[in-house]
């Protein structure tokens, strides 16, 4: 007879690539879980893990019990939340990933108050780029994404939070610094630094910088790549050209070496938003959060979001 338990198990194994990290996530010892899809894997007449590889890989008939394993304990959260929403109840665990361009920034203004005004969710936060969350969401390996949209994919839904500005940032030294606004026409790219590939941020800034490369600097043309919004940000603090920020990141990056310059209307946003899976049912719980969210962000933002005239980018 085949458990939930057990298949709770091989999630657990296919997620982390190992039995002892999926044990840890278990709550169970690491003997336990070892015993438990062992004796699956007898009682079925297969080999489910190969465990001959680090990470430990599924094989092909695993992989696809893993498919349906992640089916079955799917539906049975899915009849779990249905009674506990016709409650009203907000509570059980809520499996978050944010984007890393929101998360520092987004998540310090919120987490507190809504713990404690719903202290029965035990909620599993993480950081991930867009389509490693976006992926994760239809695999029933995330509950709730917190992302720039759109999306524009159907088997996702998407509960707007708010549109956020753009803003470029300079070196106080830079010819842009004596702009009081700036132009779009005003931006080339050889002196814009970006993101790493794969954050949806890297993108939204080429859209905004539309102008085509012209020349050289005079001390040699410097492309580089981060995954951090900082260490960009420290770069333009020494004359390294400029970069995109969004207005939430400004009061944690900027500083006084460096200069945020608004952009002239119609300004350059992101839209943020909840994102779930069309079969989510937590209505109660995403609601609550999407309300606490919304009542933590600067009052000069939520003004903003809703009154200024803005470009999605």
């Amino acid at each position: 007879m085949i458990t939930l338990t057990q298949l709770s198990y091989l999630v657990a194994v296919e997620r982390f690539g190992n039995f002892r990290q999926a044990a840890k996530k278990c709550f169970v010892t690491q003997p336990t879980l070892s015993m438990q899809i062992k004796k699956l894997e007898d009682d079925l007449g297969i080999v489910i893990f190969d465990r001959s590889h680090q990470p430990i890989t599924a094989t092909p008939i695993g992989a696809k019990i893993l498919a349906q394993s992640r089916i079955v304990l799917g539906e049975t959260a899915v009849i779990e939340a249905m009674i506990g929403d016709a409650r009203g109840d907000i509570t059980g665990e809520v499996r978050l990933a944010v984007i890393p361009t929101l998360s520092p920034y987004l998540l310090p203004l919120f987490l507190t108050q809504f713990q404690e005004d719903y202290p029965k969710v035990q909620l599993r936060i993480e950081e991930q780029r867009t389509e490693d969350i976006m992926a994760a969401l239809k695999q029933n390996q995330l509950d709730i994404g917190l992302m720039a949209t759109p999306l524009s994919d159907s088997d996702l839904i998407e509960h707007r939070l708010f549109n956020e500005p753009f803003y470029v940032y300079a070196a106080a030294s830079s010819a842009l610094a004596n702009h009081k606004e700036i132009h779009q026409q005003d931006l080339v790219h050889e002196s814009l630094l970006l993101l790493a590939e794969g954050h949806c941020l890297r993108e939204q800034s080429l859209r905004v910088c539309r102008q085509p490369r012209t020349k050289s600097n005079k001390r040699g043309e410097l492309q580089f790549a981060s995954g951090s919004l900082g260490t960009l940000c420290r770069l333009v603090e020494r004359g390294h050209g400029y970069t995109v920020l969004p207005d939430l990141a400004r009061p944690w990056e900027a500083r006084a070496a460096g200069r945020v310059i608004p952009f002239a209307e119609p300004v350059p946003t992101r839209e943020v938003s909840l994102v779930v899976h069309r079969a989510f049912i937590r209505r109660h719980l995403l609601d609550a959060m999407q309300q606490t969210i919304i009542a933590a962000l600067p009052r000069a933002l939520r003004q903003k979001s809703s009154l200024q005239r803005t470009v999605p980018l």
